[in-house]
């Protein structure tokens, strides 16, 4: 497996965004094909602030994604950076696909001198504690019960 940014296969745009929509295609961000594949297009521009990685296997298929997303819940300013859209493809779960993204958009915030990473999730806090990050919040996101979770860099 290695792990490169989207922008160098903006080809495969389409492709993740399937897989994205069909995962979680029951809440309002990822209903939409197009919307889905609008955002990944506008991580992709060089002066847009937030990037989206992709693990793929020898083969060069999609195993996973994981995205540093800008103001994913805006609502609260102060909380800019947020780790997005994690996903591993349901045939490569539990091989340490997303492990492994979560790595990288850490590193790359820490080269870019961001201190805090936000994410939300409805059902992996006990994997993200294990990654050292700590609940700040439980709160409704697209209808759904979510951790609003903080990772200091």
């Amino acid at each position: 497996m290695h792990i490169e940014r989207l922008s160098a296969h903006r080809q495969r745009i389409g492709e993740l965004a399937a897989l994205l929509h069909q995962e979680w295609r029951d809440f309002s961000p990822w209903s939409s094909h197009e919307k889905i594949s609008q955002r990944f297009e506008q991580r992709c521009e060089p002066q847009h602030s937030g990037m989206t990685l992709l693990a793929l296997s020898p083969q060069q298929h999609i195993l996973g994604t994981a995205s540093l997303v800008i103001y994913d819940l805006a609502d609260k300013p102060e909380r800019k950076f947020w780790l997005g859209e994690v996903f591993t493809h349901p045939q490569h779960r539990g091989l340490g696909v997303a492990r492994r993204l979560i790595d990288q958009c850490i590193t790359h915030c820490k080269q870019k001198n961001i201190t805090e990473l936000y994410l939300y999730t409805p059902d992996q806090q006990s994997l993200y504690q294990k990654l050292g990050w700590q609940p700040v919040e439980q709160r409704q996101v697209s209808g759904e019960e979510v951790t609003v979770m903080c990772r200091t860099l």
